[in-house]
């Protein structure tokens, strides 16, 4: 739908550029569509697309300017154009733009005929675009991305993940890039902060290529446009950045190229008139390959002590004055540019006309925070979700269900998830319960690196206050803590003689009974703290690279999970920031699993010296031992809480008087075409070939590209069980074959009568199966045996082989001159013989014969339906023998009939 967009009647000028309110719903990233493909609309509709879906701030300029005190505008529209500069002049963290409808409606009226429409209005607001959407309460059809099914629970909502997603709304935070075939990818813009801090990760063997890209599209020659333009030169990188008041060029000379197929990370920040470019965090290597460790605790910490070379791996310049929001307004185009860049970007570099397109692999690009998703809705060419080179089932490792894969190409490994251990990360870990004035000191059996340390474990708890975990040098002078700070998750860092710091999740409450998943890092100064799926609220970064950097751990007294105690003697005084009611679980410490007494004193890494308060698991009194709620509800039982409500799985009706079960199949939480059945409570997934999981969400190991569909095993199931029936029946035949010949020839008296009551001749030898050959069908009435049954074509068929038979030739004549059945016509008879004709001709009771020729497949399985008289099944009814062996092998030729 296309309505004008309703804007106060500006006075006129010479150019007037009209605006269009365009609604799809349904359609991602429409705006990034129609402006990829803006060249080609314009001239389409006969006048030109300047911007879609782009909103800048004001740029933050004094307020007088020539443009005020000029008098070729109006008096209004001069006081509305400085209102505006003083708001953005006011905006202390930056400025977002937004459309919104306004009151009442627009009317174009044409004298004949009239349109209306809604009124729709540009709203300029201070502060930092949050490019994260609000916390959905409903499941809506953005809530999850990249296929994911969104469920509503009693908390507001959740997301059930496709196979290498990540997070609450299911982001791709990896993506390929090909490279020679000019691969690009749009993501949203950056946003109109005065402070921004973007990271992200690449893998790739091309030393000169474009990374990231925000600016001008198709600029005009001349054009003053913000933009940032960062690019590899010779395996390092290069950033030049606008923001409006001139270009600014920073490179970094590092003493080693990142074009060597090993994840690397870059850290651009600016803020406050400055810009600065990190490299790996001037750890002096790849961030995702494991420290290496000193293994003795006593000595030689030279080792730790190393400082990288801040000179390399650092570089920062100074803005322009007055320049403190990128306002490039377009998508942040990543692994290349879709269009020739403007003249803006010659001008600023003009080594590089065309920035070459990066060929590898891009991951983790974060902007303020927000995971940026990389997945299939995004706008793109020549690149796709995934990366190959960096993929653990790939490369035939297998990581089962609770591990993911680390590292580079040819250095690829598992690493079980918090919660698990052991071999193919399938045993779960075991908790540990705080009590009151509770502690736990461990003695590490290696050296912690000086510059860089990390800690991870698991955490519940409704205490709003306490120390999780403590690593502080001799005599406590310098220390790095996690804490629960007035109901926040922070690290405080010390390092003397700098002030204490602290950085904290201030906008998400953690102390609320259920588990989550912490990893704090520190690198020097820089802090990093990440909670859970570690996106948005739950991901805060102090990238700070100032002051003291190194840190000397002690690892035999140093190190406390719990409350710090204080001594007075050898005796304990005082226990500080303790952390009782709570549970914690997994600790590890740079990488390394540190036991958690009293379930486990010792690892290969260190073990607990002194210990207090603590207990094993993580169990908890009844909570609804003396709690009773209103009819229909109850209490149900959270862990140190409780609430009343029907349980799990089950809703109470509308009519609020019962609880009834909630069918969660209505929600299609199966992936990858699971059947979902709904139980009480819960559901459950079946999964097609190839996926596995609760929610078939896991592709099965050795899948491979070649997958059988479920009719085609069904078939191989059905041909496995004829060919197992046929062997029984082989098996039958010798067997009675066997007993046959011992008992010598048959009597007289064990004649068979057939169907039709008359007797009929034994037959005291039975083909060996061995005696079968392929043999083109017998014809039945001048037409093909297989006729009758269409299913059944181009076939060979078994018969009987005749010369094959041991039996005299005599006997061989009297049974051929003798047949089975009245209706068939053999070689050198005319009428096809009678039972009569069998009895003038002399066979009588007791004469051995062989069994006619003409058996054949169809017909031993469709007995009596268009069968030949000469089958298998018929000489079954009609010869002699044993008893048992003809009841036996009658039975399976039913089963084969069946």
């Amino acid at each position: 739908m296309f309505a004008p967009l309703s804007t106060p009647t500006p006075t006129p000028t010479p150019t007037t550029a009209s605006r269009v309110w365009l609604v799809s719903p349904g359609v991602t990233n429409l705006h990034h569509i129609i402006l990829y493909r803006k060249e080609e609309l314009s001239a389409v509709l006969g006048m030109a697309v300047r911007d879609v879906g782009v909103g800048t701030c004001h740029e933050i300029v004094p307020i007088t300017t020539q443009e005020d005190t000029g008098a070729a505008h109006g008096t209004s529209s001069r006081t509305a154009r400085r209102t505006a500069r003083q708001a953005a002049y006011s905006c202390k963290d930056g400025c977002w733009v937004r459309a919104a409808l306004g009151e009442g409606f627009s009317v174009v009226d044409a004298h004949t005929s009239a349109v209306v429409g809604p009124r729709v209005e540009v709203l300029t607001t201070c502060g930092c675009g949050n490019t994260a959407p609000a916390h959905h309460t409903i499941c809506t059809p953005y809530t999850c991305l990249n296929g994911g099914r969104c469920v509503p629970t009693s908390t507001g909502t959740r997301c059930i993940c496709p196979h290498n997603t990540w997070g609450s709304r299911c982001k791709v935070v990896i993506r390929h890039f090909e490279g020679g075939g000019g691969g690009w990818a749009w993501v949203p813009p950056i946003p109109h902060c005065t402070e921004v801090h973007l990271s992200m990760e690449v893998l790739t063997r091309s030393g000169a290529a474009t990374l990231l890209y925000s600016g001008s599209d198709q600029g005009a020659a001349g054009a003053v446009s913000d933009l940032l333009l960062l690019e590899l030169r010779q395996g390092r990188p290069s950033l030049l950045l606008d923001l409006g008041g001139g270009p600014v060029t920073l490179v970094l000379n590092a003493s080693y190229s990142l074009a060597d197929n090993t994840w690397h990370r870059i850290d651009l920040i600016w803020k406050d008139q400055l810009v600065e470019m990190i490299v790996d965090l001037c750890t002096g290597g790849s961030l995702n390959e494991p420290p290496i460790l000193p293994a003795n605790p006593a000595h030689n910490h030279s080792a730790s002590s190393i400082l990288p070379d801040a000179h390399t791996c650092r570089g920062a310049a100074r803005l322009p004055q007055g320049t403190r929001v990128l306002n490039a307004g377009g998508p942040l185009q990543v692994g290349g540019l879709a269009h020739p860049p403007s003249a803006h970007i010659l001008q600023g570099n003009p080594s590089s006309p065309r920035p070459p397109h990066f060929h590898g692999c891009i991951r983790n690009l974060r902007v303020n925070s927000q995971l940026v998703d990389l997945g299939s809705e995004v706008l793109s060419r020549a690149s796709s979700p995934g990366c190959v080179a960096a993929d653990c089932l790939s490369s035939g490792l297998y990581c089962g269900l609770h591990g993911r894969c680390q590292g580079s190409p040819g250095s690829l490994r598992c690493e079980c998830q918090p919660g698990w251990s052991g071999p193919g990360c399938a045993t779960p870990t075991t908790p540990t319960t705080f009590l009151l004035n509770s502690y736990v000191k461990l003695a590490l059996s290696f050296t912690l690196l000086g510059y860089t340390t990390s800690i991870s474990l698991r955490f519940r708890t409704w205490r709003r206050r306490g120390q999780l975990v403590a690593l502080a040098s001799q005599h406590g002078r310098d220390s790095w803590s996690v804490e629960v700070m007035g109901g926040r998750l922070c690290v405080v860092l010390h390092l003397h003689p700098r002030p204490q710091t602290s950085l904290c999740l201030s906008r998400a409450s953690l102390t609320d009974g259920r588990w989550h998943s912490l990893t704090a890092a520190r690198y020097g100064s820089a802090t990093f703290l990440t909670v859970d799926d570690g996106d948005g609220d739950l991901y805060n970064a102090s990238v700070v690279l100032e002051g003291r950097q190194m840190l000397e751990v002690d690892g035999q007294e140093g190190v406390h999970v719990g409350g710090t105690p204080e001594y007075a003697g050898v005796t304990v005084f005082n226990i500080h920031r303790d952390y009782h009611d709570g549970c914690m679980d997994d600790l590890r410490i740079s990488g390394r699993g540190v036991p958690l007494s009293p379930a486990v004193n010792s690892t290969a890494w260190g073990q607990a010296s002194v210990l207090k308060g603590v207990e094993q698991g993580c169990g908890a009194p009844p909570a609804c031992a003396n709690v009773s709620c209103r009819t229909p509800l109850t209490c149900v039982d959270t862990w140190r809480s409780y609430h009343c409500g029907c349980g799990e799985g089950r809703v109470l009706t509308s009519s609020q008087t019962s609880c009834d079960d909630e069918d969660e199949c209505v929600w299609q939480p199966c992936l990858n075409g699971g059947s979902c059945f709904n139980t009480q409570p819960g559901y459950v997934c079946a999964c097609p070939a190839g996926f596995s999981g609760q929610h078939c969400h896991l592709p099965d190991v050795g899948e491979t590209s070649l997958k059988l569909s479920l009719a085609a095993l069904v078939a191989i199931v059905v041909w496995c069980t004829f060919l197992l029936l046929l062997i029984c029946a082989f098996l039958l035949h010798q067997h009675h074959r066997r007993s046959a010949l011992r008992r010598g020839a048959p009597n007289d008296k064990d004649d068979t009568v057939t169907c039709k009551e008359q007797v009929s001749p034994p037959c005291s030898h039975t083909p060996n199966l061995l005696e079968l050959q392929l043999l083109k069908p017998p014809r039945a009435n001048g037409q093909p045996a297989w006729t009758k049954n269409p299913n059944i074509a181009a076939v060979d068929v078994l018969q009987v082989d005749n010369a094959s038979v041991t039996s005299s030739m005599e006997d061989q004549k009297r049974c051929n001159a003798s047949p089975a059945a009245p209706h068939i016509k053999h070689k050198g008879d005319k009428d096809g013989g009678t039972l009569e004709a069998e009895k003038k001709n002399g066979v009588s009771k007791g004469q051995v014969c062989s069994p006619p020729a003409g058996d054949d497949l169809r017909n031993y399985a469709y007995e009596g339906d268009g069968s030949s008289p000469g089958s298998l099944s018929s000489c079954l009814e009609s010869c002699s023998g044993s008893a048992k062996f003809l009841g036996g092998f009658r039975e399976v030729a039913h089963m084969l009939e069946s």
